[in-house]
């Protein structure tokens, strides 16, 4: 066993329940193969980093995600029911303690993320103890290493940049933040959509997204948003 061994773990909500926030653009079958494609294109991604990586950890109590998993030799962590991101990878921490090890917690909505992005985070964290992450444009956590495994709880939601960042100062370790432009969005709202095809990728994700034209739906919604506002200040103007 290496002592800078590391794990990268993905935690995948079921595909039903997935990208809830996009039913204005994408209907549940739609949105059902988009999480497919994203997951797809973060193991590729990390199918990549074989040489760097102890192995994939794959954290769902989706069949389907499973069986992808497992197409990419990634080991999986079988939630009972649906029991939330973080005490799902509290449970994954729980298991790599033993290893002393690191791990990279890639959220499976960040079909972006590239092998360099993950070959960084590794590097942040290649002393003990380290905590290193991206800022989700929201105020989120868009990649979290940490070494050890256990060295932070694992804070996802609402601003978890600063509850990290917070929670490694107290430990007594300094964050080392990484700046990562085209990672502050991973695909959860129609904005988020936008940003995502300004950017031209070969991801399965951006194919996906392409062959649904979209870009041309984003421009609809955004149409019918706006005449909706227009004609509620009218109403609002009579009288």
């Amino acid at each position: 066993m290496r002592s800078g061994e590391t794990w990268a773990v993905v935690p995948v909500k079921p595909f039903r329940v997935a990208k809830q926030r996009l039913t204005a653009i994408l209907d549940d079958d739609e949105r059902m193969d988009l999480a497919r494609a994203m997951l797809e294109d973060v193991l590729s991604a990390l199918d990549a980093c074989s040489q760097r990586l102890d192995g994939v950890i794959v954290v769902t109590a989706d069949d389907e995600a499973s069986t992808i998993a497992r197409r990419h030799d990634a080991i999986v962590f079988g939630e009972t029911g649906v029991m939330g991101m973080n005490t799902a990878l509290t449970g994954v921490v729980d298991h790599l303690a033993a290893r002393s090890g690191g791990m990279v917690v890639v959220p499976a909505d960040l079909p972006h993320v590239s092998p360099g992005d993950i070959d960084a985070m590794i590097d942040l964290i290649s002393r003990s103890p380290a905590v290193a992450l991206v800022r989700a444009h929201d105020g989120g956590t868009n990649l979290l290493a940490c070494r050890p495994a256990s060295a932070i709880a694992p804070a996802f939601g609402p601003d978890s940049f600063n509850a990290h960042c917070v929670a490694a100062t107290r430990s007594g370790i300094t964050p080392t933040v990484r700046f990562a432009p085209h990672l502050q969005f991973d695909i959860d709202r129609p904005e988020d959509l936008v940003a995502f095809m300004a950017r031209v990728s070969t991801t399965r994700t951006y194919a996906h997204l392409s062959r649904l034209k979209v870009q041309h739906r984003l421009q609809n919604e955004a149409g019918s948003t706006s005449r909706r506002g227009s004609s509620e200040r009218g109403r609002g103007s009579l009288g």
